[in-house]
């Protein structure tokens, strides 16, 4: 069939037609089994364990950006009359499978593992892309120094440098899809923003090699966008639960290192994985969702108690709790959380594994923080009288936002222990 067509909750019908080169790669790359992979890898890691509905995958995310990619390419080139088609077609093509290709790197449960374990799914997309991969294979069909260049596009090397931008900025093609995409399958309406309005507004600022917002529409459409962001990430990603899977996940991660070859099963690219191995790209292509889930399962009958009583927590969901520390109770944190490790002891849990604290804020990368080191990275805006000025100089709700203080401290611990605990707390409250 000349055109295939993606259904899409979040942008309706997804068309590729095979009969242009860009959208014929575009297909032939969605169906590698490297991309595939990727229908295996939850787009948030275990929030399925918080937000019912959010059970969609990395796969659907990275279509979503690819299309999202395309409509900022014909935007930021409606009026350059001047390029030649095949040219366009060729520039076209880089930006679709830069972006469809940006998260081919993610492992299991995406960022959770990925700052539980310390690797870089980044670096992971660049070897899978420019590796000894089918994705590799289809990208040199097309032509033979296209993995070059989209890996240069990621590692924002490639000029002009505005096309890294189109991937990865404050205003790209990544945040646009997953807010939108998370927002919707959270069940929530925190991420809604009017992208199509922002898109409208995007140009080339030609001179500066950059992106800029233009006109007092645009600009209000990126307000509204930058409070979603937050909204997201102070209702959604950083919701307690979330909060208390991921360190409940950690901490099992923690004891299976700790055990290592004695675990009583373990293949071999999962163990390397765990223990911080090098891996090929071969066997880390085998790690998914699917993959860690099974072992999960296979350890709730592990010999050693620890490791299949936190196995059994994380699979039949009996979570550990999270409690955000007051603003008084913070400067007794250290003190609350051994306190809190002596209570779980008495309950005969040992508290290295049972006892958490987890600090949020959201992060520059997070929430927009204009940089005047890195003035690349802000969002520039054209005003209707022609100025380019950065974003919060002219928004007065930008420039509260951006100096929040958004940080929180909070203690995870077994439910087991949520009475006196909770206690403790309201003590160092009033104390």
């Amino acid at each position: 069939m000349a055109k295939r067509t993606y259904l899409d909750p979040i942008h309706q019908d997804i068309v590729l037609d095979s009969g242009r080169p860009s959208e014929k790669l575009i297909t032939d790359l969605i169906d590698t089994p490297e991309f595939q992979r990727l229908r295996r890898v939850h787009q948030l890691g275990v929030s399925y364990l918080t937000f019912q509905g959010s059970e969609h995958s990395r796969f659907t995310h990275s279509v979503g950006v690819m299309h999202i990619a395309s409509r900022m390419f014909a935007q930021l080139h409606e009026q350059r009359l001047e390029l030649d088609p095949h040219c366009l077609e060729y520039e076209k093509a880089l930006v679709m499978a830069t972006a469809l290709l940006h998260d081919i790197g993610h492992g299991p449960y995406s960022h959770v593992t990925e700052h539980i374990l310390g690797y870089d799914h980044e670096d992971w997309s660049c070897k899978i892309i420019a590796g000894d991969t089918t994705v590799t294979q289809v990208l040199n069909n097309f032509d033979s120094g296209l993995a070059d260049k989209i890996t240069s596009i990621l590692k924002k090397t490639y000029k002009p440098h505005y096309v890294s931008d189109i991937v990865s900025s404050q205003l790209d093609c990544d945040r646009f899809d997953y807010l939108l995409r998370d927002s919707y399958m959270t069940g929530t309406a925190y991420g809604l923003f009017a992208l199509n309005r922002i898109l409208a507004s995007l140009k080339i600022d030609e001179e500066n090699d950059r992106i800029v917002v233009s006109g007092d529409k645009g600009q209000t459409s990126v307000e509204h966008y930058l409070f979603a962001r937050y909204s997201m990430y102070a209702s959604v990603y950083y919701h307690k639960k979330n909060l208390a899977s991921k360190a409940l996940l950690a901490k099992l991660m923690k004891r299976a290192k700790l055990l290592g070859s004695k675990i009583s099963f373990i293949d071999e690219p999962t163990g390397k994985l765990i223990l911080g191995e090098p891996l090929k790209a071969s066997e880390y292509l085998q790690l998914d969702d699917v993959q860690m889930t099974y072992h999960i399962k296979r350890w709730m009958c592990d010999p050693d108690p620890i490791l299949s009583d936190l196995a059994g927590r994380l699979i039949n969901r009996r979570l550990f709790k999270a409690v955000r520390l007051t603003a008084e109770s913070l400067a007794h944190a250290d003190e609350l959380e051994a306190q809190a490790k002596g209570i779980v002891a008495e309950l005969g849990l040992d508290p290295e594994y049972y006892v958490a604290t987890e600090s949020t804020g959201i992060r520059p990368y997070d929430l927009y923080s204009p940089d005047a080191a890195n003035p690349q990275s802000n969002i520039m805006v054209r005003t209707d009288d022609g100025q380019i000025k950065e974003l919060s100089s002219l928004s007065r709700p930008v420039e509260a936002l951006i100096k929040g203080n958004f940080r929180s401290k909070w203690l995870i611990f077994p439910a087991e222990a949520q009475e006196k605990i909770r206690k403790l707390q309201e003590l160092a409250a009033v104390s």
